[in-house]
Formats: C-alpha cells, sequence, structure tokens
C-alpha cells in the first residue's frame, strides 16, 4: 500500500510537467515555422528584386525549403502573401518588393525548385 501511495504521489507530480512539456514543444514549432516562412518571404522577395533589376532575359533558381502549415501563397502584384496555420493559430505573412511579381508558388511542405524569369517589365515565378 505504502509503494501504491508513492507512486501516485510521484505521478501526480510528473503528469503536470508532462503536460507543460508537450505544450511548450507545440509553441516552439510554431515559432520555428513562423521564422521559416519569414525568411523563405524574404528569399523569394530577394531573388525577384535581383532578377528583375538584372532585366530581360536573366533568370535564377531557388532551392528552398517550405515547413508544415503553408496553406496558400499568393502573388499579387508586388507582394508575396503566405497564408499559415500552426497548431494554435493562422497568420498571414506579406513580403513586399520593388519588382511586379507574376506566377504561381505550389504550397506543398520540402523542398521547392523556384524559377525567377525577367521578362518586359515583370518577373514570372513558377515552382517546379
Amino acid at each position: 500500500m505504502e509503494y501504491l501511495i508513492i507512486f501516485g504521489i510521484a505521478f501526480a507530480m510528473t503528469l503536470p510537467l508532462v503536460v507543460i512539456y508537450a505544450k511548450q514543444t507545440g509553441n516552439m514549432q510554431a515559432d520555428v515555422t513562423q521564422m521559416q516562412i519569414y525568411k523563405t518571404a524574404s528569399k523569394i522577395s530577394d531573388y525577384a528584386e535581383q532578377v528583375y533589376y538584372m532585366g530581360e532575359p536573366s533568370q535564377r533558381t531557388l532551392y528552398i525549403d517550405f515547413p508544415q502549415g503553408v496553406n496558400s501563397v499568393t502573388i499579387n502584384g508586388s507582394m508575396i502573401i503566405f497564408n499559415v496555420t500552426t497548431t494554435d493559430l493562422t497568420y498571414t505573412v506579406v513580403e513586399e518588393t520593388a519588382a511586379n511579381l507574376t506566377g504561381v508558388i505550389k504550397t506543398f511542405e520540402g523542398q521547392h525548385r523556384i524559377m525567377f524569369v525577367a521578362e518586359s517589365g515583370v518577373v514570372n515565378i513558377t515552382d517546379e
């Protein structure tokens, strides 16, 4: 009986620690995803501007990893808009560029090969 009481007390003390650990792990994963999205948006913007300033017919290729949770990527004029969902929240990351953009970026998790091609007054972005 004494062993069961000791085990019960130890279990009661350990259970909150496991719950806190699980919650903090989820929060850290959400923070990592958010930073990856900001970095990805910044790199895409930088590459688009480089190709835009180099002019037609320049092109560049970017290999980049997308984290889990990217719902959509919209290219609208001079803006790149990421809609992302993590375990606790849904948010939008908007990156503006000096270049006029067109094209499509897919949303699957993992490595993307993104091509930037300068055309007359616009940068065409394609995800292969």
